[in-house]
């Protein structure tokens, strides 16, 4: 089969982008032709390239594939108004993300994915019928992530930790900071803000505990670390065999991640860790998540949305319509919303060139200098040094 994967990019190290990247590498060992179509490319497009995969930014010229796996609904509603005759599935990645939204609901689109429950309630809430719907959790590379000795095996891990997050910035380390220190454990920050982990799965078996989510959670654990689950500017619990099945349900990810970071907690969790419990969930994530597993499930859905032969392309008129008409207001708001950033940011340096030049006057003027204590105050009033 040749099957078209789109996604809304491929330039970066994140969650879809390498999850398009194991898709293709998974599709291509089974003996099928995957193509990927992302509007932006880069990195993770040049490694997918360097398989002997096709990748496109363009849909102009590619001759018909026989299954569309469509994420992100832009890209998927591309793809399908291009090739409304081929079958498509759509598989919902987030809750929170505007591309998540299943506004292609285009004919040809005969089956949904979700990779969590979380993600199967917002197909539902969006009217996808629950007999469409199948649940993909996450897996991770096998091949990539070799077995190693868990943890619990190894004094030197216990003493390592890793916040590994493409959303967290270096401000956010704070709590994690502390509480690692108060349990005599070094923490390091990767992620697009901190050290970027082209190989995580070189970088993750120096760590024996990893604050992450979603995939990155289950490929620390497939590496034997302890997790505790975070990101967001939140954090969730520490994954236990106890705990387990719930949080796999939920792709270890936004669902469960709920509590601010509080130093305190974030030290009980350090404390409450079973090294020889992690090492049995790390022995879980190795048997029941592999993602040729995932890979399996898609191929199976596949032959099941193409048994029925082509779709009908007299509706794509009437679904393009249909379409524009939602995803019309996303565009006003984000119209809206740069609009309103335009105008912040302009104030704001208007401002700082303002209070820049006061300051200058300020050396040699009282008024001016009276004028910015005043300002000063306006900016911070609970300042006492300010005050009088």
């Amino acid at each position: 089969m040749i099957i078209l994967i789109t996604n809304h990019g491929l330039d970066g190290r994140a969650g879809t982008e390498l999850y398009v990247r194991d898709l293709a590498l998974g599709l291509k060992a089974a003996g099928h032709t995957p193509v990927c179509f992302a509007p932006v490319l880069g990195i993770v497009a040049e490694e997918i390239r360097a398989a002997g995969i096709e990748v496109t930014d363009t849909l102009d010229g590619l001759a018909a594939p026989d299954i569309l796996h469509g994420h992100h609904h832009h890209t998927t509603a591309l793809a399908c108004l291009a090739f409304p005759q081929t079958p498509a599935l759509f598989v919902c990645h987030g809750v929170l993300p505007w591309q998540e939204a299943p506004l292609a609901q285009f004919s040809n689109i005969r089956r949904y994915a979700a990779v969590s429950e979380a993600c199967r309630r917002k197909l539902l809430d969006a009217g996808v019928p629950g007999d469409r719907i199948m649940l993909r959790l996450n897996g991770f590379d096998s091949g990539r992530f070799k077995r190693g000795e868990p943890a619990a095996n190894d004094a030197g891990r216990k003493t390592r930790a890793l916040l590994f997050s493409n959303i967290a910035q270096p401000a956010d380390l704070l709590p994690f900071m502390k509480a690692c220190g108060a349990q005599g454990l070094a923490l390091d920050f990767a992620g697009r803000a901190g050290k970027v982990l082209g190989t995580p799965e070189d970088e993750l078996p120096r760590y024996g505990l990893v604050f992450a989510k979603a995939r990155a959670a289950i490929e620390a654990m497939a590496s034997g670390c302890a997790v505790i689950l975070a990101d967001y500017g939140k954090i969730g619990p520490l994954v236990t065999t106890a705990n387990f099945d719930a949080l796999r349900q939920e792709n270890f990810g936004i669902a469960a991640i709920t509590d601010p970071p509080d130093e305190a907690a974030l030290r009980e969790a350090i404390a409450g860790i079973d090294w020889d419990d992690a090492a049995r969930v790390s022995a879980r994530v190795r048997a029941e998540a592999p993602f040729a597993n995932t890979v399996a499930d898609y191929l199976a859905d596949y032959e099941a949305i193409g048994a029925d032969g082509p779709a009908d392309a007299s509706r794509i008129g009437a679904e393009a319509s249909a379409y524009l008409a939602a995803i019309l207001p996303h565009l006003s708001e984000r119209d809206a919303l740069a609009g309103r950033l335009y105008h912040e940011t302009k104030t704001r340096l208007d401002r700082d060139r303002e209070l820049a030049a006061l300051i200058v006057r300020a050396k040699s003027d009282p008024a001016a200098f009276n004028e910015l204590l005043e300002r000063a105050r306006w900016l911070d009033p609970s300042n006492a040094d300010l005050k009088g």
